[in-house]
């Protein structure tokens, strides 16, 4: 018994020393908070609409992102405000719709009602009344004495003639505004220490002043682009009083404007920059003014030939001056420029310095060549070369004795146009119509090559404007000779 019970105790004070040898079971790890999230009530009391809303830790340097997002906050509105982070004091910053903006500091984990105005503050507004024959583009508006007037308080809108804005101040105890407003010819008028308390209607021009109406007619043969009126030109011409419009040669609109000046100087663009002015018009005697065109002469019209060298037909040109902005229209119109071909071209510019821009067929490529004097310049032959070449006109008059290699002159010598030409492969169904848009007159020649994807021996049908056709099957159209179509 005595052994049993000493072995046994040895077993037991192995066991610890055994336990020991034996790993730690593996802690788990401690699950990390979520992050947390804070929400307030934003009341919007300021008498404006709430454009922005930013949130930061106090102290914070960086405010994030706009909490509105797309959103907006209308005046007496409130909106919910959800703020990552675990702070309790944060610093709220507003942007109103008309610029301004204003701060809070606040626990929101104490209060999460966080206010922006004072409702016991008056709301000041004022009605903004245009009585002048242009537009108010902005209107400012700030007490006497501040470092500046403030934001424009029409944000996107603006006051035509004879209408009105209500514009809104938000909610200040001042009453005294200097008001400035700002017309579309660039003119202020600023109206000072303005009592808007006691008088919250403010009009700029004069309601009485005379309104005038004069009709303008376009007798040119041009179009009028844009039309002015002033009694300041031409140190200011105001604004185009078309507006979206044009006026078209023979048509005419209503000239309206109001003031007590009777003299008024009036200009006319017309759609080629050409301006006429008529000065010292007496608007108050004539009812109607013809612009004729007379005192604005058109540009000179400037002519070139052009040749087409080149182994494609030409299928656009464009012809502008060196100093305008677009290419313009295509000189050509409907018709094309084929190869061996001259035609000329013409275009109204002021200077003799022109761009020359060619586009080929199925506008597969095109070339261009700036600054060509036109006044010395009477032919461009469009050959491999010609944008750099020193001499545009020449090989004007070299003579065209064979195909290109690889190629066949087609020659017509009926006596009607090739109105369509077909390559296929022998016995091939018809395929496309290889002359497009263009025709092979009378007398004229086409170095005709294998079009991509088509064999050199192909079965070649000519079709007439007349409906004949001719079919020459087997043709190698590689073989560099001309050949007859009749």
């Amino acid at each position: 018994m005595r052994l049993r019970f000493m072995a046994m105790a040895a077993c037991l004070a192995l066991a610890p020393i055994a336990a020991l040898g034996q790993p730690a079971p593996r802690q788990a790890a401690p699950a990390q908070p979520a992050p947390r999230e804070r929400e307030a009530s934003i009341i919007n009391q300021s008498g404006q609409t709430l454009r922005e809303l930013y949130a930061a830790p106090a102290g914070g340097e960086a405010f994030g992102p706009d909490l509105l997002g797309a959103d907006t906050v209308p005046d007496r509105g409130t909106f919910r405000a959800r703020i990552q982070g675990a702070d309790c004091t944060l610093e709220f910053r507003a942007v109103f719709q008309d610029g301004t903006e204003e701060r809070r500091r606040q626990n929101v984990c104490q209060n999460r009602r966080v206010q922006f105005g004072d409702p016991a503050i008056p709301l000041r507004e004022a009605t903004i009344r245009n009585e002048t024959d242009t537009t108010v583009l902005q209107v400012f508006a700030a007490p006497p004495g501040a470092p500046s007037r403030g934001p424009d308080r029409l944000g996107e809108n603006v006051v035509e003639p004879s209408r009105e804005f209500r514009i809104r101040l938000g909610r200040t105890r001042d009453c005294i505004f200097d008001v400035t407003a700002v017309f579309d010819d660039g003119e202020e008028d600023t109206r000072a220490a303005m009592n808007l308390c006691r008088d919250p209607r403010l009009t700029f021009g004069d309601p009485n002043a005379p309104r005038r109406e004069t009709r303008i007619s376009n007798t040119a043969d041009r179009t009028i682009r844009e039309f002015y009126a002033s009694t300041r030109a031409p140190l200011a011409w105001g604004a185009d009083r078309l507006g979206n419009t044009v006026l078209q040669a023979g048509g005419n609109f209503t000239l309206r404007l109001r003031g007590a000046a009777c003299l008024w100087d009036l200009r006319a663009v017309y759609d080629d920059d050409a301006e006429e002015v008529k000065q010292g018009i007496d608007l108050c005697t004539t009812r109607e003014v013809a612009f004729d065109g007379s005192g604005a002469p058109r540009p000179p019209e400037r002519r070139v030939t052009l040749v087409n060298r080149h182994g494609a037909t030409i299928q656009e040109v464009y012809l502008s001056g060196t100093s305008e902005e677009d290419w313009g229209p295509d000189r050509l119109g409907e018709e094309v420029l084929p190869r061996g071909q001259r035609r000329e071209v013409a275009a109204r510019l002021r200077d003799c310095e022109a761009d020359l821009r060619i586009v080929f067929e199925e506008r597969r490529a095109a070339e261009e060549r700036t600054s060509i004097n036109l006044c010395e310049t009477a032919t461009i032959v469009l050959r491999p070369g010609w944008t750099l070449a020193d001499r545009l006109d020449e090989g004007e008059d070299s003579a065209d004795t064979s195909p290109r290699p690889g190629s066949v002159r087609l020659r017509n010598a009926a006596e009607v146009p090739v109105a369509e030409l077909y390559a296929d492969a022998p016995g091939a169904p018809r395929g496309i119509d290889r002359l497009g848009r263009t025709v092979l007159g009378v007398n004229e020649t086409l170095d005709f090559a294998p079009p991509e994807g088509t064999p050199c021996l192909v079965d070649l049908v000519a079709v007439f404007r007349d409906g004949r056709e001719m079919i020459l099957a087997g043709t190698d159209i590689c073989a560099g000779v001309e050949l007859e179509l009749r």
